[in-house]
């Protein structure tokens, strides 16, 4: 009996001695994590009104379970991402000064302050800018290409400088991901395919006046980077990503400079001859050659600075079309070359074999495969008529070389290369553009 009555006190023993250690391990951990205001500076001064992105940084040893912001002593905000931010709209509150101060925590609830600093509010001078506008992807897009970049308008009523702080993520309260910068325009890199981002710009002139846009959002495009994009005219052609760029896979149709200037359709050629302007013709004026083909443009049009392109693209550069070239195979010391160039690359690049007349271009096993689908819509010469549709095509680049000549691309049915020279900027050729 009193063998039983020991082993029953020492098993009590045993049990308090492993929850007593179980205790002290579960409470172990007692470091406090460490945090600190990154923006803004202390001693800043910022005009009433303004929305200040208060950001902090947090570190533990155990891992930081949020980060909780205090203005003026009071809890207005928490945050359990990085970086740790919150976005104080300081509204009408009255010019005066304000503490900040952050407070971590980890996952044993230990905690930690950061120093108090100080921010000053003062009234505004002059008018605040006008809320950015005209995004580039446009607001609820979809079928947006994954490396799209993003764009936008913004104005100044007092025509003040302006710098933009980009708020860009995959959550609908996108975090700041670039600040003060001059550019209305911002790469955010490749994205994923098939998901919503959400964006916003915060537009600052330079008496600490700000104006925050709206949150916009588009959905990114599945299946390898096909999209669309639509010109000023509402005409909406068919994109790919090839490489590091994206591409219409289709020829421009478009009657009108990007801010709506109307571009002379020229249907004789003494009037084509003399031209020394913008201009734009269909193949043998038969608009169903426009649907199919695209327009001929003189290089007048691709260089006038009203925009031939749509929004947020361009006319490609000579060097941007030799990078598709490379992309496609073509050697470096091929690709700068001028005439016939590389192997087969041309019958890579065309399209629709049954526009083609017969011959080395359309019978190579590769024809067509990168989706570019460029066609044969023929040319206008510099003082004659339109010719060789069916049998060649041709394209602009924006990159000219003297006064009177430009470089441009060529492709021929009887050869699976691709030409490059220049030629005199009253001839008219198709167009391909390509995203900025």
């Amino acid at each position: 009996m009193k063998k039983k009555k020991v082993l029953f006190i020492m098993s009590i023993m045993v049990s308090l001695i492993f929850f007593s250690c179980s205790k002290d391990t579960a409470s172990s951990d007692t470091q406090p994590p460490t945090v600190a205001i990154t923006y803004p500076a202390n001693n800043s001064q910022f005009a009433q009104g303004n929305v200040i992105t208060i950001t902090a940084e947090a570190d533990d040893n155990e891992g930081v379970k949020e980060v909780r912001f205090y203005i003026n002593g009071e809890f207005e905000s928490l945050d359990e991402t990085e970086p740790y931010q919150y976005e104080w709209d300081t509204g009408e509150t009255r010019d005066t000064d304000h503490t900040i101060y952050a407070k971590a925590y980890d996952t044993s609830d230990n905690s930690a302050s950061s120093d108090v600093i100080t921010v000053t509010l003062s009234e505004p001078v002059g008018s605040p800018p006008n809320p950015p506008s005209n995004p580039i992807p446009a607001n609820n897009a979809t079928s947006v290409s994954t490396i799209a970049n993003l764009s936008w308008d913004c104005t100044d009523p007092d025509g003040d400088p302006l710098t933009y702080d980009v708020y860009f993520g995959t959550s609908s309260n996108p975090h700041l991901v670039n600040s003060e910068q001059s550019e209305t325009s911002y790469d955010p890199g490749t994205l994923n395919e098939e998901t919503t981002h959400y964006w916003k710009i915060v537009a600052h002139d330079d008496h600490s006046n700000s104006t925050t846009g709206d949150i916009w959002q588009f959905t990114t495009t599945s299946g390898g980077g096909t999209g669309t994009v639509t010109d000023i005219d509402g005409n909406v052609y068919q994109t790919l990503v090839i490489g590091d760029q994206e591409w219409m896979t289709e020829n421009l149709k478009v009657t009108h400079y990007r801010n709506g200037d109307q571009i002379p359709n020229v249907t004789d050629n003494s009037t084509w001859f003399g031209q020394s302007t913008g201009a734009y013709c269909v193949y043998n004026n038969t608009p169903s050659n426009a649907d199919t083909y695209g327009n001929l443009y003189n290089w007048y049009t691709v260089d006038d600075p009203r925009g031939l392109a749509p929004a947020g693209w361009h006319v490609p550069t000579d060097e941007e079309i030799m990078e598709l070239e490379m992309y496609m195979g073509m050697s470096y010391a091929e690709a700068h070359d001028t005439g016939y160039r590389g192997t087969n690359e041309g019958s890579k690049l065309a399209g629709n074999a049954a526009l083609w007349s017969n011959g080395a271009l359309e019978n190579d096993p590769e024809f067509g495969t990168s989706g570019f689908s460029f066609l044969p819509g023929g040319y206008h010469s510099y003082n004659y008529a339109v010719y060789d549709i069916g049998i060649s095509g041709y394209f602009w680049s924006s990159t000219g070389i003297t006064s009177s000549n430009a470089w441009y691309r060529a492709l021929y049915y009887n050869s699976t290369q691709v030409s490059r020279h220049d030629h005199n900027l009253h001839y008219g050729f198709s167009v391909r553009c390509v995203r900025d």
